[in-house]
């Protein structure tokens, strides 16, 4: 039986096989997950496979008329005009940008981040963070897993897995495509599997497969990097600022990206209130007698 990488490329949503309907494809990007980093994101584009297709030959049309090569695109050393990009005006690297969040823009191409503050996420618990980086209880309450508490990267993974699950068409799935390196990616995938065999949720029979493609080949895996640099930006400053929680509809570049925004919750910023917040809203009986007292 292929692990689920392997199945991702096995059973490709865009291998034209007729009886394939149904699917979202989900292309999904990180930044802050470095030592010192003040804040998490987890988020990129989801939509259905003919309309990334329109998105990606826009994407790829944007990249050509600024003679730049697919293989090249890195959204941070665009943004600071490093790389490839060195030498770059801040007037034409933002054009560029313009461009290719125009691309995503233009088509049923939807926007989803999920961010952390991670000094918040280190003053929950051991057991809160085990629990909201994957861990699952048995009946009794006791862990199955460890989860992975010194990894704030996983709680934002599992809200964007579940809000993309649940736009997929009933009858249909949602296959998610992530830009991990290892470890990340080996414990991305076996909490994606986690997610999918033990989890309780109204969306279960709709996980698809997991696979992690490079993004120098890969124009929806681009998209992702775009969004999630310039919202992890965003998210930077709002901390600064002390300003979190349901992301307000910025202007310009921001505004673009987001356009297609399709609920409020799709992007979402936690500090420590949220965080907990977030935990009280799942049923006791999935969270357990062991969470009771932390958040009360």
């Amino acid at each position: 039986m292929p692990c689920g990488s392997e199945l991702g490329r096995v059973v490709h949503p865009r291998d034209g096989d007729p009886k394939v309907l149904a699917m979202l494809e989900a292309y999904v990007d990180e930044s802050g997950i470095h030592d010192g980093a003040d804040v998490c994101l987890v988020g990129g584009y989801f939509g259905g496979i003919g309309q990334w297709k329109k998105c990606e030959k826009l994407w790829k049309s944007a990249l050509s008329d600024y003679e730049v090569p697919l293989a090249e695109f890195h959204a941070k050393d665009l943004v600071k005009c490093t790389g490839f990009f060195h030498g770059w005006s801040v007037t034409d690297s933002y054009k560029l940008q313009w461009a290719l969040a125009s691309a995503t823009a233009q088509y049923k191409i939807y926007p989803i981040a999920q961010g952390v503050l991670v000094k918040d996420f280190f003053n929950l618990s051991v057991d809160e963070r085990r629990f909201m980086t994957g861990a699952t209880l048995r009946p009794d309450g006791t862990f199955k897993d460890s989860g992975n508490p010194n990894r704030p990267y996983f709680a934002p993974f599992q809200p964007v897995i579940k809000r993309v699950l649940s736009y997929a068409p009933v009858g249909g799935k949602a296959h998610f495509f992530f830009g991990l390196g290892r470890p990340f990616s080996q414990y991305a995938e076996k909490l994606y599997s986690t997610l999918q065999n033990e989890g309780v949720h109204p969306y279960q029979e709709r996980f698809g497969t997991i696979a992690f493609p490079q993004a120098k080949e890969t124009p929806a895996l681009q998209a992702a990097d775009l969004l999630v640099h310039i919202i992890y930006r965003d998210m930077l400053r709002r901390h600064a600022q002390e300003s979190l929680g349901a992301m307000e509809m910025p202007e310009d570049l921001i505004r673009l990206l987001l356009n297609n925004r399709r609920h409020t919750d799709d992007v979402v910023y936690q500090d420590e209130h949220l965080m907990r917040e977030t935990m009280k809203q799942i049923p006791i009986e999935q969270r357990g007698d062991l969470l009771k007292e932390d958040l009360a």
